[in-house]
């Protein structure tokens, strides 16, 4: 007698339910009270429990791959649908390399080479419009090819309408090499190192959708700089980017300095009072960035611009200090050789 391959499989229902349904698991441990597919620590259902037995983010996913998405519950992810993550627009026929692995044996390679050489199907989810970002005209697909993969998996594997919209609206009054090169500063300056979604209940809460949007917006500066520097000119690209003069080279943004505009309100006014960043609570793109305070040497003219300590004014060469027998500088006020050789 031949069995079926579910025959032996536990069936699973639920007590807390009117009627003891049937759930879709033939798993022993599972836990009624959470959700049937992920049983995560904190994926309590609500009383009482829904008909799929579902927490809010697996109904969130692809019924197909369950792949994360964030469109309508219950709707295929656009992979699924044969359509590009990107655009939306419809895929073309996938060719039979993208589906099995190619082995091209020594004696079949065309080159010198004589070893064998395995190809690995690639990724099927995007247009070819999109794929040929780096030649195309269109300067909204090249923004959106920008855009990391890491980011735009944790969206849903697509682009937010606010991030489209944002484009559309940045794309009025900067070019598209300027927005990828935004997109690009910020992510792996502050983004690529941190959680891409923080609950509302800590101080403020935010999704991988505001992440996305965070990186294409404008620097909120009247100056129109990027984040503090203000671009060289599109004749003369070659230049350096230059600090920005309206917010002092980003000191002013929110959130990077002290507001000089301060009032003579005994109490403290939460909208202008800001800190500077400190040891204790600067951020890794901050750690980085940072540079102690220092004087410039005065001389030559003005020209030299090494850095200098209290109470100098001048490095040692402008200052013709002789030299110790072991080659360093020395101050002839205070000795006739350099500290280590006293």
């Amino acid at each position: 007698m031949i069995l079926h391959r579910n025959t032996d499989r536990p069936t699973i229902r639920c007590d807390q339910c009117p009627g003891r349904p049937i759930l879709p698991t033939h798993r022993d441990d599972t836990d009624t009270r959470k959700c049937v597919r992920c049983q995560g620590e904190h994926r309590w259902l609500p009383q009482p429990h829904p008909d799929d037995h579902l927490c809010a983010v697996c109904r969130r996913e692809c019924p197909v791959c369950q792949a994360a998405t964030t469109e309508e519950e219950g709707r295929p992810c656009r992979a699924c649908q044969d359509r590009c993550r990107t655009c939306s627009a419809p895929l073309p026929a996938r060719p039979a390399s993208a589906e099995t692995i190619t082995r091209v044996e020594p004696e079949q390679r065309k080159d010198k080479h004589r070893w064998a050489r395995t190809f690995y199907p690639r990724a099927w989810d995007q247009c070819d419009a999109c794929q040929r970002t780096a030649s195309s005209a269109d300067p909204v697909r090249t923004v959106l090819a920008a855009l990391p993969d890491k980011l735009l998996r944790a969206c849903g594997g697509g682009v937010p309408p606010a991030v489209l919209q944002t484009i559309h609206d940045e794309l009025l009054r900067q070019p598209a090499a300027r927005l990828t090169a935004r997109i690009e500063r910020r992510w792996w300056t502050t983004w690529a190192s941190r959680p891409l979604e923080r609950k509302a209940d800590e101080d403020d809460g935010y999704q991988p959708d505001d992440v996305a949007v965070w990186l294409l917006a404008p620097t909120p500066c009247a100056g129109r700089c990027e984040d503090g520097w203000s671009p060289a000119p599109p004749d003369r690209p070659t230049e350096d980017d230059q600090p920005c003069s309206v917010c002092r080279g980003g000191w002013l943004l929110p959130g990077r300095g002290p507001d000089p505009h301060k009032n003579n309100d005994d109490g403290p006014n939460d909208s202008q009072t800001q800190s500077a960043p400190t040891v204790t609570n600067r951020t890794p793109a901050q750690a980085v960035s940072y540079r102690p305070p220092h004087r410039e040497c005065e001389g030559r003219g003005g020209t030299c611009g090494l850095p200098v300590a209290d109470p100098y004014t001048q490095c040692p060469t402008c200052l013709e200090w002789p030299r110790c027998t072991c080659g360093h500088h020395y101050d002839p006020t205070t000795g006739d050789a350099c500290k280590t050789c006293r």
